[in-house]
């Protein structure tokens, strides 16, 4: 009896192994994308995909404002084959006439009258990168898959940018060097948070 039961849960066990195989093979494949966030007390750290298998890491000094990103070369021990520039303390300054001019536009509408924006004397920027496919550009140079998103906390301001992206200028190691793109920028409300009385 000890040897029937024993075989019969081989038995079971064998075919839930081959069934699991079976389903593992026909089950949708889903890629999974990881993505690295750090700081230290003026430096910000990303990284983000530009292509399938091609990461940039993207910098961001907090004191100067400059954002730049950046994909190594294929060849060992040489200079970065692509890097992007943008200085997000000047695109935050844009976003806030921008954003100041649309609440003086809203506020003749009968919307409750709200404070302009003032740019911040410490900016605190955050900086966080994403997935999005833009379908524009030519077979040469392409917007790159990912984003890079660049908050300032003091105003609630946040900003998109996107690289120019050239799969074959990486393949044939030849240097890009391009400004960032800003897609996006806009203010999304921050609420004041009091201490109890």
């Amino acid at each position: 009896m000890t040897g029937s039961l024993r075989h019969s849960r081989l038995l079971w066990l064998a075919a839930g192994v081959v069934i699991g195989a079976a389903l593992a093979t026909f089950w949708p494949q889903t890629p999974l994308h990881a993505v690295a966030t750090d700081r230290s007390e003026n430096i910000l750290l990303a990284t983000g995909l530009v292509d399938d298998q091609i990461e940039a890491v993207f910098f961001l000094d907090s004191m100067t404002g400059l954002l730049r990103a950046a994909v190594p070369s294929l060849r060992e021990m040489a200079p970065y084959q692509a890097m992007w520039e943008a200085n997000a303390g000047a695109d935050l300054a844009t976003a806030i006439q921008v954003a100041n001019a649309a609440l003086a536009r809203a506020g003749g509408k009968g919307a409750p009258p709200r404070p302009p924006i003032q740019a911040p004397q410490s900016p605190r920027f955050l900086m966080v990168t994403g997935l999005m496919d833009i379908r524009q550009g030519s077979a040469r140079m392409r917007p790159s898959r990912s984003v890079v998103y660049v908050a300032e906390a003091n105003t609630g301001i946040v900003m998109t940018y996107v690289l120019p992206w050239s799969l074959q200028m990486h393949s044939t190691n030849q240097p890009l060097r391009m400004p960032m793109q800003l897609w996006a920028a806009d203010q999304f409300p921050t609420a004041v948070v009091r201490a109890p009385e």
